[in-house]
């Protein structure tokens, strides 16, 4: 999974994921700081990367948009803001779930893993 966290995610993030197998780059480290939604996602479906965010709203928006007029994008994952640790958590599990998917023109959330039983 090819990953491009856009720049309200922190750029800590994205070493964090690197550590547990997950191509990560900032929209710091791609010099793109202050573009816009628009030019973020062109980037990242001209990249082949998968773009994280925060910016629910606007990224939703953008993706039906881009749905209507036929245009593709590599994939969006949404997701509340949490403390570091759990979103590399959230993302392992993602990542074990749709390692072999193609997620072009997807739309995911960075959803809580379920839990496990105790035993």
């Amino acid at each position: 999974m090819r990953l491009y966290l856009d720049e309200h995610v922190p750029v800590i993030l994205a070493p964090l994921l690197s550590a547990h197998g997950i191509d990560s780059l900032t929209a710091r480290q791609a010099g793109h700081l202050g573009l816009f939604d628009e030019e973020q996602l062109i980037f990242t479906a001209d990249e082949q990367r998968i773009l994280f965010t925060f910016n629910c709203r606007d990224f939703l928006s953008l993706a039906k948009h881009w749905y209507v007029i036929g245009q593709i994008h590599a994939g969006i994952i949404l997701s509340k803001e949490f403390p570091l640790s759990e979103l590399v958590r959230r993302f392992r599990h993602l990542v074990i779930h749709h390692r072999n998917h193609d997620l072009s023109n997807e739309v995911l959330w960075l959803s809580t893993p379920a839990h496990r039983p105790f035993r």
